[in-house]
């Protein structure tokens, strides 16, 4: 029985508000994604971490808030893992966890398996940019450039389709309304938020605003019958310049201006619940007085969610088999560099 490894990617946030963890976290995403798409002076990275540090460590203190990623982020792969198993079990599967701003990180995680097994990674993300899928690669690239070559392949994934995220939100979005008694109707608003992008950034990357884009539309035609408004609204930052629109606090304003006060909000940018997704979806929540709000979990372990990444990931190996039986080397990488998309 061949072993196949499959490494289920997140940024890894910590858990707890701990200023030092905190700390060791924003230094990384200074370093790691930050100084890719932005140019900021060196010596300004270490006041930069020390503040988003504090403020983190502050805020989550002051709203008794702990991220729930890490335990969300095991709890999919010990799914996935079983989901693969039932799928192809001629495989030995074997799904690791890695994070990319915190231990284990992705390049000590694929670097300590066995270089004749194959290893695919799935960064758990909705959207591919340079912020999600792209930082899988080039920390694949740079390890192997380091490497002295590796002979069995390992490749990033994808996201998945558009079109099979939106089915698999909207299905979720349902549910977990039906399961609260809230039936929807004219008078119930839908708040679909997302984290928001740059408009004009500094670099050209690949913001994934339009793949972004394109699962809210899904959804929304999926669900809006069933209410009296659907808008999509980013989670934006403040800095660097004009960011998406509206953001999700003005979504949130027009929808009550119009006269809803019974509002759905879903996060549906997000595969798993962290603090993005809660506490700041709480904050949002909290800008207008007197609303009637449901705030709808990520799909974080859904069983749908898993069988679908189970059957991407089984669908890469049986291509990867069949390119062998065709003689074709495998592909171990393919750094791409999106131009960004039409603004």
């Amino acid at each position: 029985m061949s072993t196949r490894h499959v490494i289920l990617l997140t940024y890894g946030e910590p858990p707890r508000a701990d200023f030092i963890a905190q700390l060791r976290y924003s230094w990384r995403i200074l370093l790691g994604l930050t100084r890719s798409v932005a140019d900021i002076p060196a010596p300004l990275l270490p006041v930069i971490a020390l503040m988003r540090a504090a403020t983190r460590a502050t805020t989550w203190t002051r709203e008794r808030f702990g991220s729930p990623l890490e335990p969300l982020t095991h709890e999919q792969a010990a799914a996935l893992q079983r989901a693969l198993v039932t799928l192809a079990p001629g495989t030995d599967w074997r799904v690791h966890v890695a994070y990319e701003f915190r231990d284990p990180l992705l390049a000590d995680c694929f670097g300590a398996l066995p270089g004749d097994e194959p290893v695919d990674i799935v960064p758990a993300y909705v959207a591919d940019s340079a912020f999600t899928h792209q930082l899988a690669r080039d920390t694949l690239a740079r390890w192997l450039s380091r490497s002295c070559g590796r002979p069995a392949p390992i490749s990033v994934l994808p996201p998945l389709p558009a079109e099979d995220l939106a089915e698999l939100s909207a299905r979720h979005l349902m549910e977990a309304l039906g399961a609260r008694g809230v039936r929807g109707g004219p008078d119930h608003a839908l708040i679909l938020a997302a984290h928001g992008t740059l408009l004009a950034p500094p670099k050209a990357y690949e913001t994934g605003r339009i793949a972004t884009e394109a699962i809210a539309a899904g959804i929304a035609r999926r669900v809006g019958h069933a209410f009296g408004r659907v808008d999509l609204g980013w989670l934006n930052h403040v800095y660097g310049g004009r960011w998406t629109e509206p953001a999700a606090h003005e979504a949130l304003a027009s929808a009550c201006a119009a006269g809803f006060k019974k509002v759905v909000y879903f996060p549906f940018g997000f595969l798993a619940d962290n603090a993005e997704s809660l506490l700041e979806g709480r904050q949002v929540l909290r800008t207008q007085a007197g609303l009637e709000a449901v705030h709808v979990p990520c799909l974080n372990a859904e069983r749908a969610l898993i069988d679908a990444l189970a059957r991407q990931i089984a669908a890469s190996g049986e291509r990867e088999r069949l390119s062998r039986c065709a003689g074709r080397a495998p592909v171990e990488l393919t750094v791409r560099r999106h131009p960004p998309g039409p603004l």
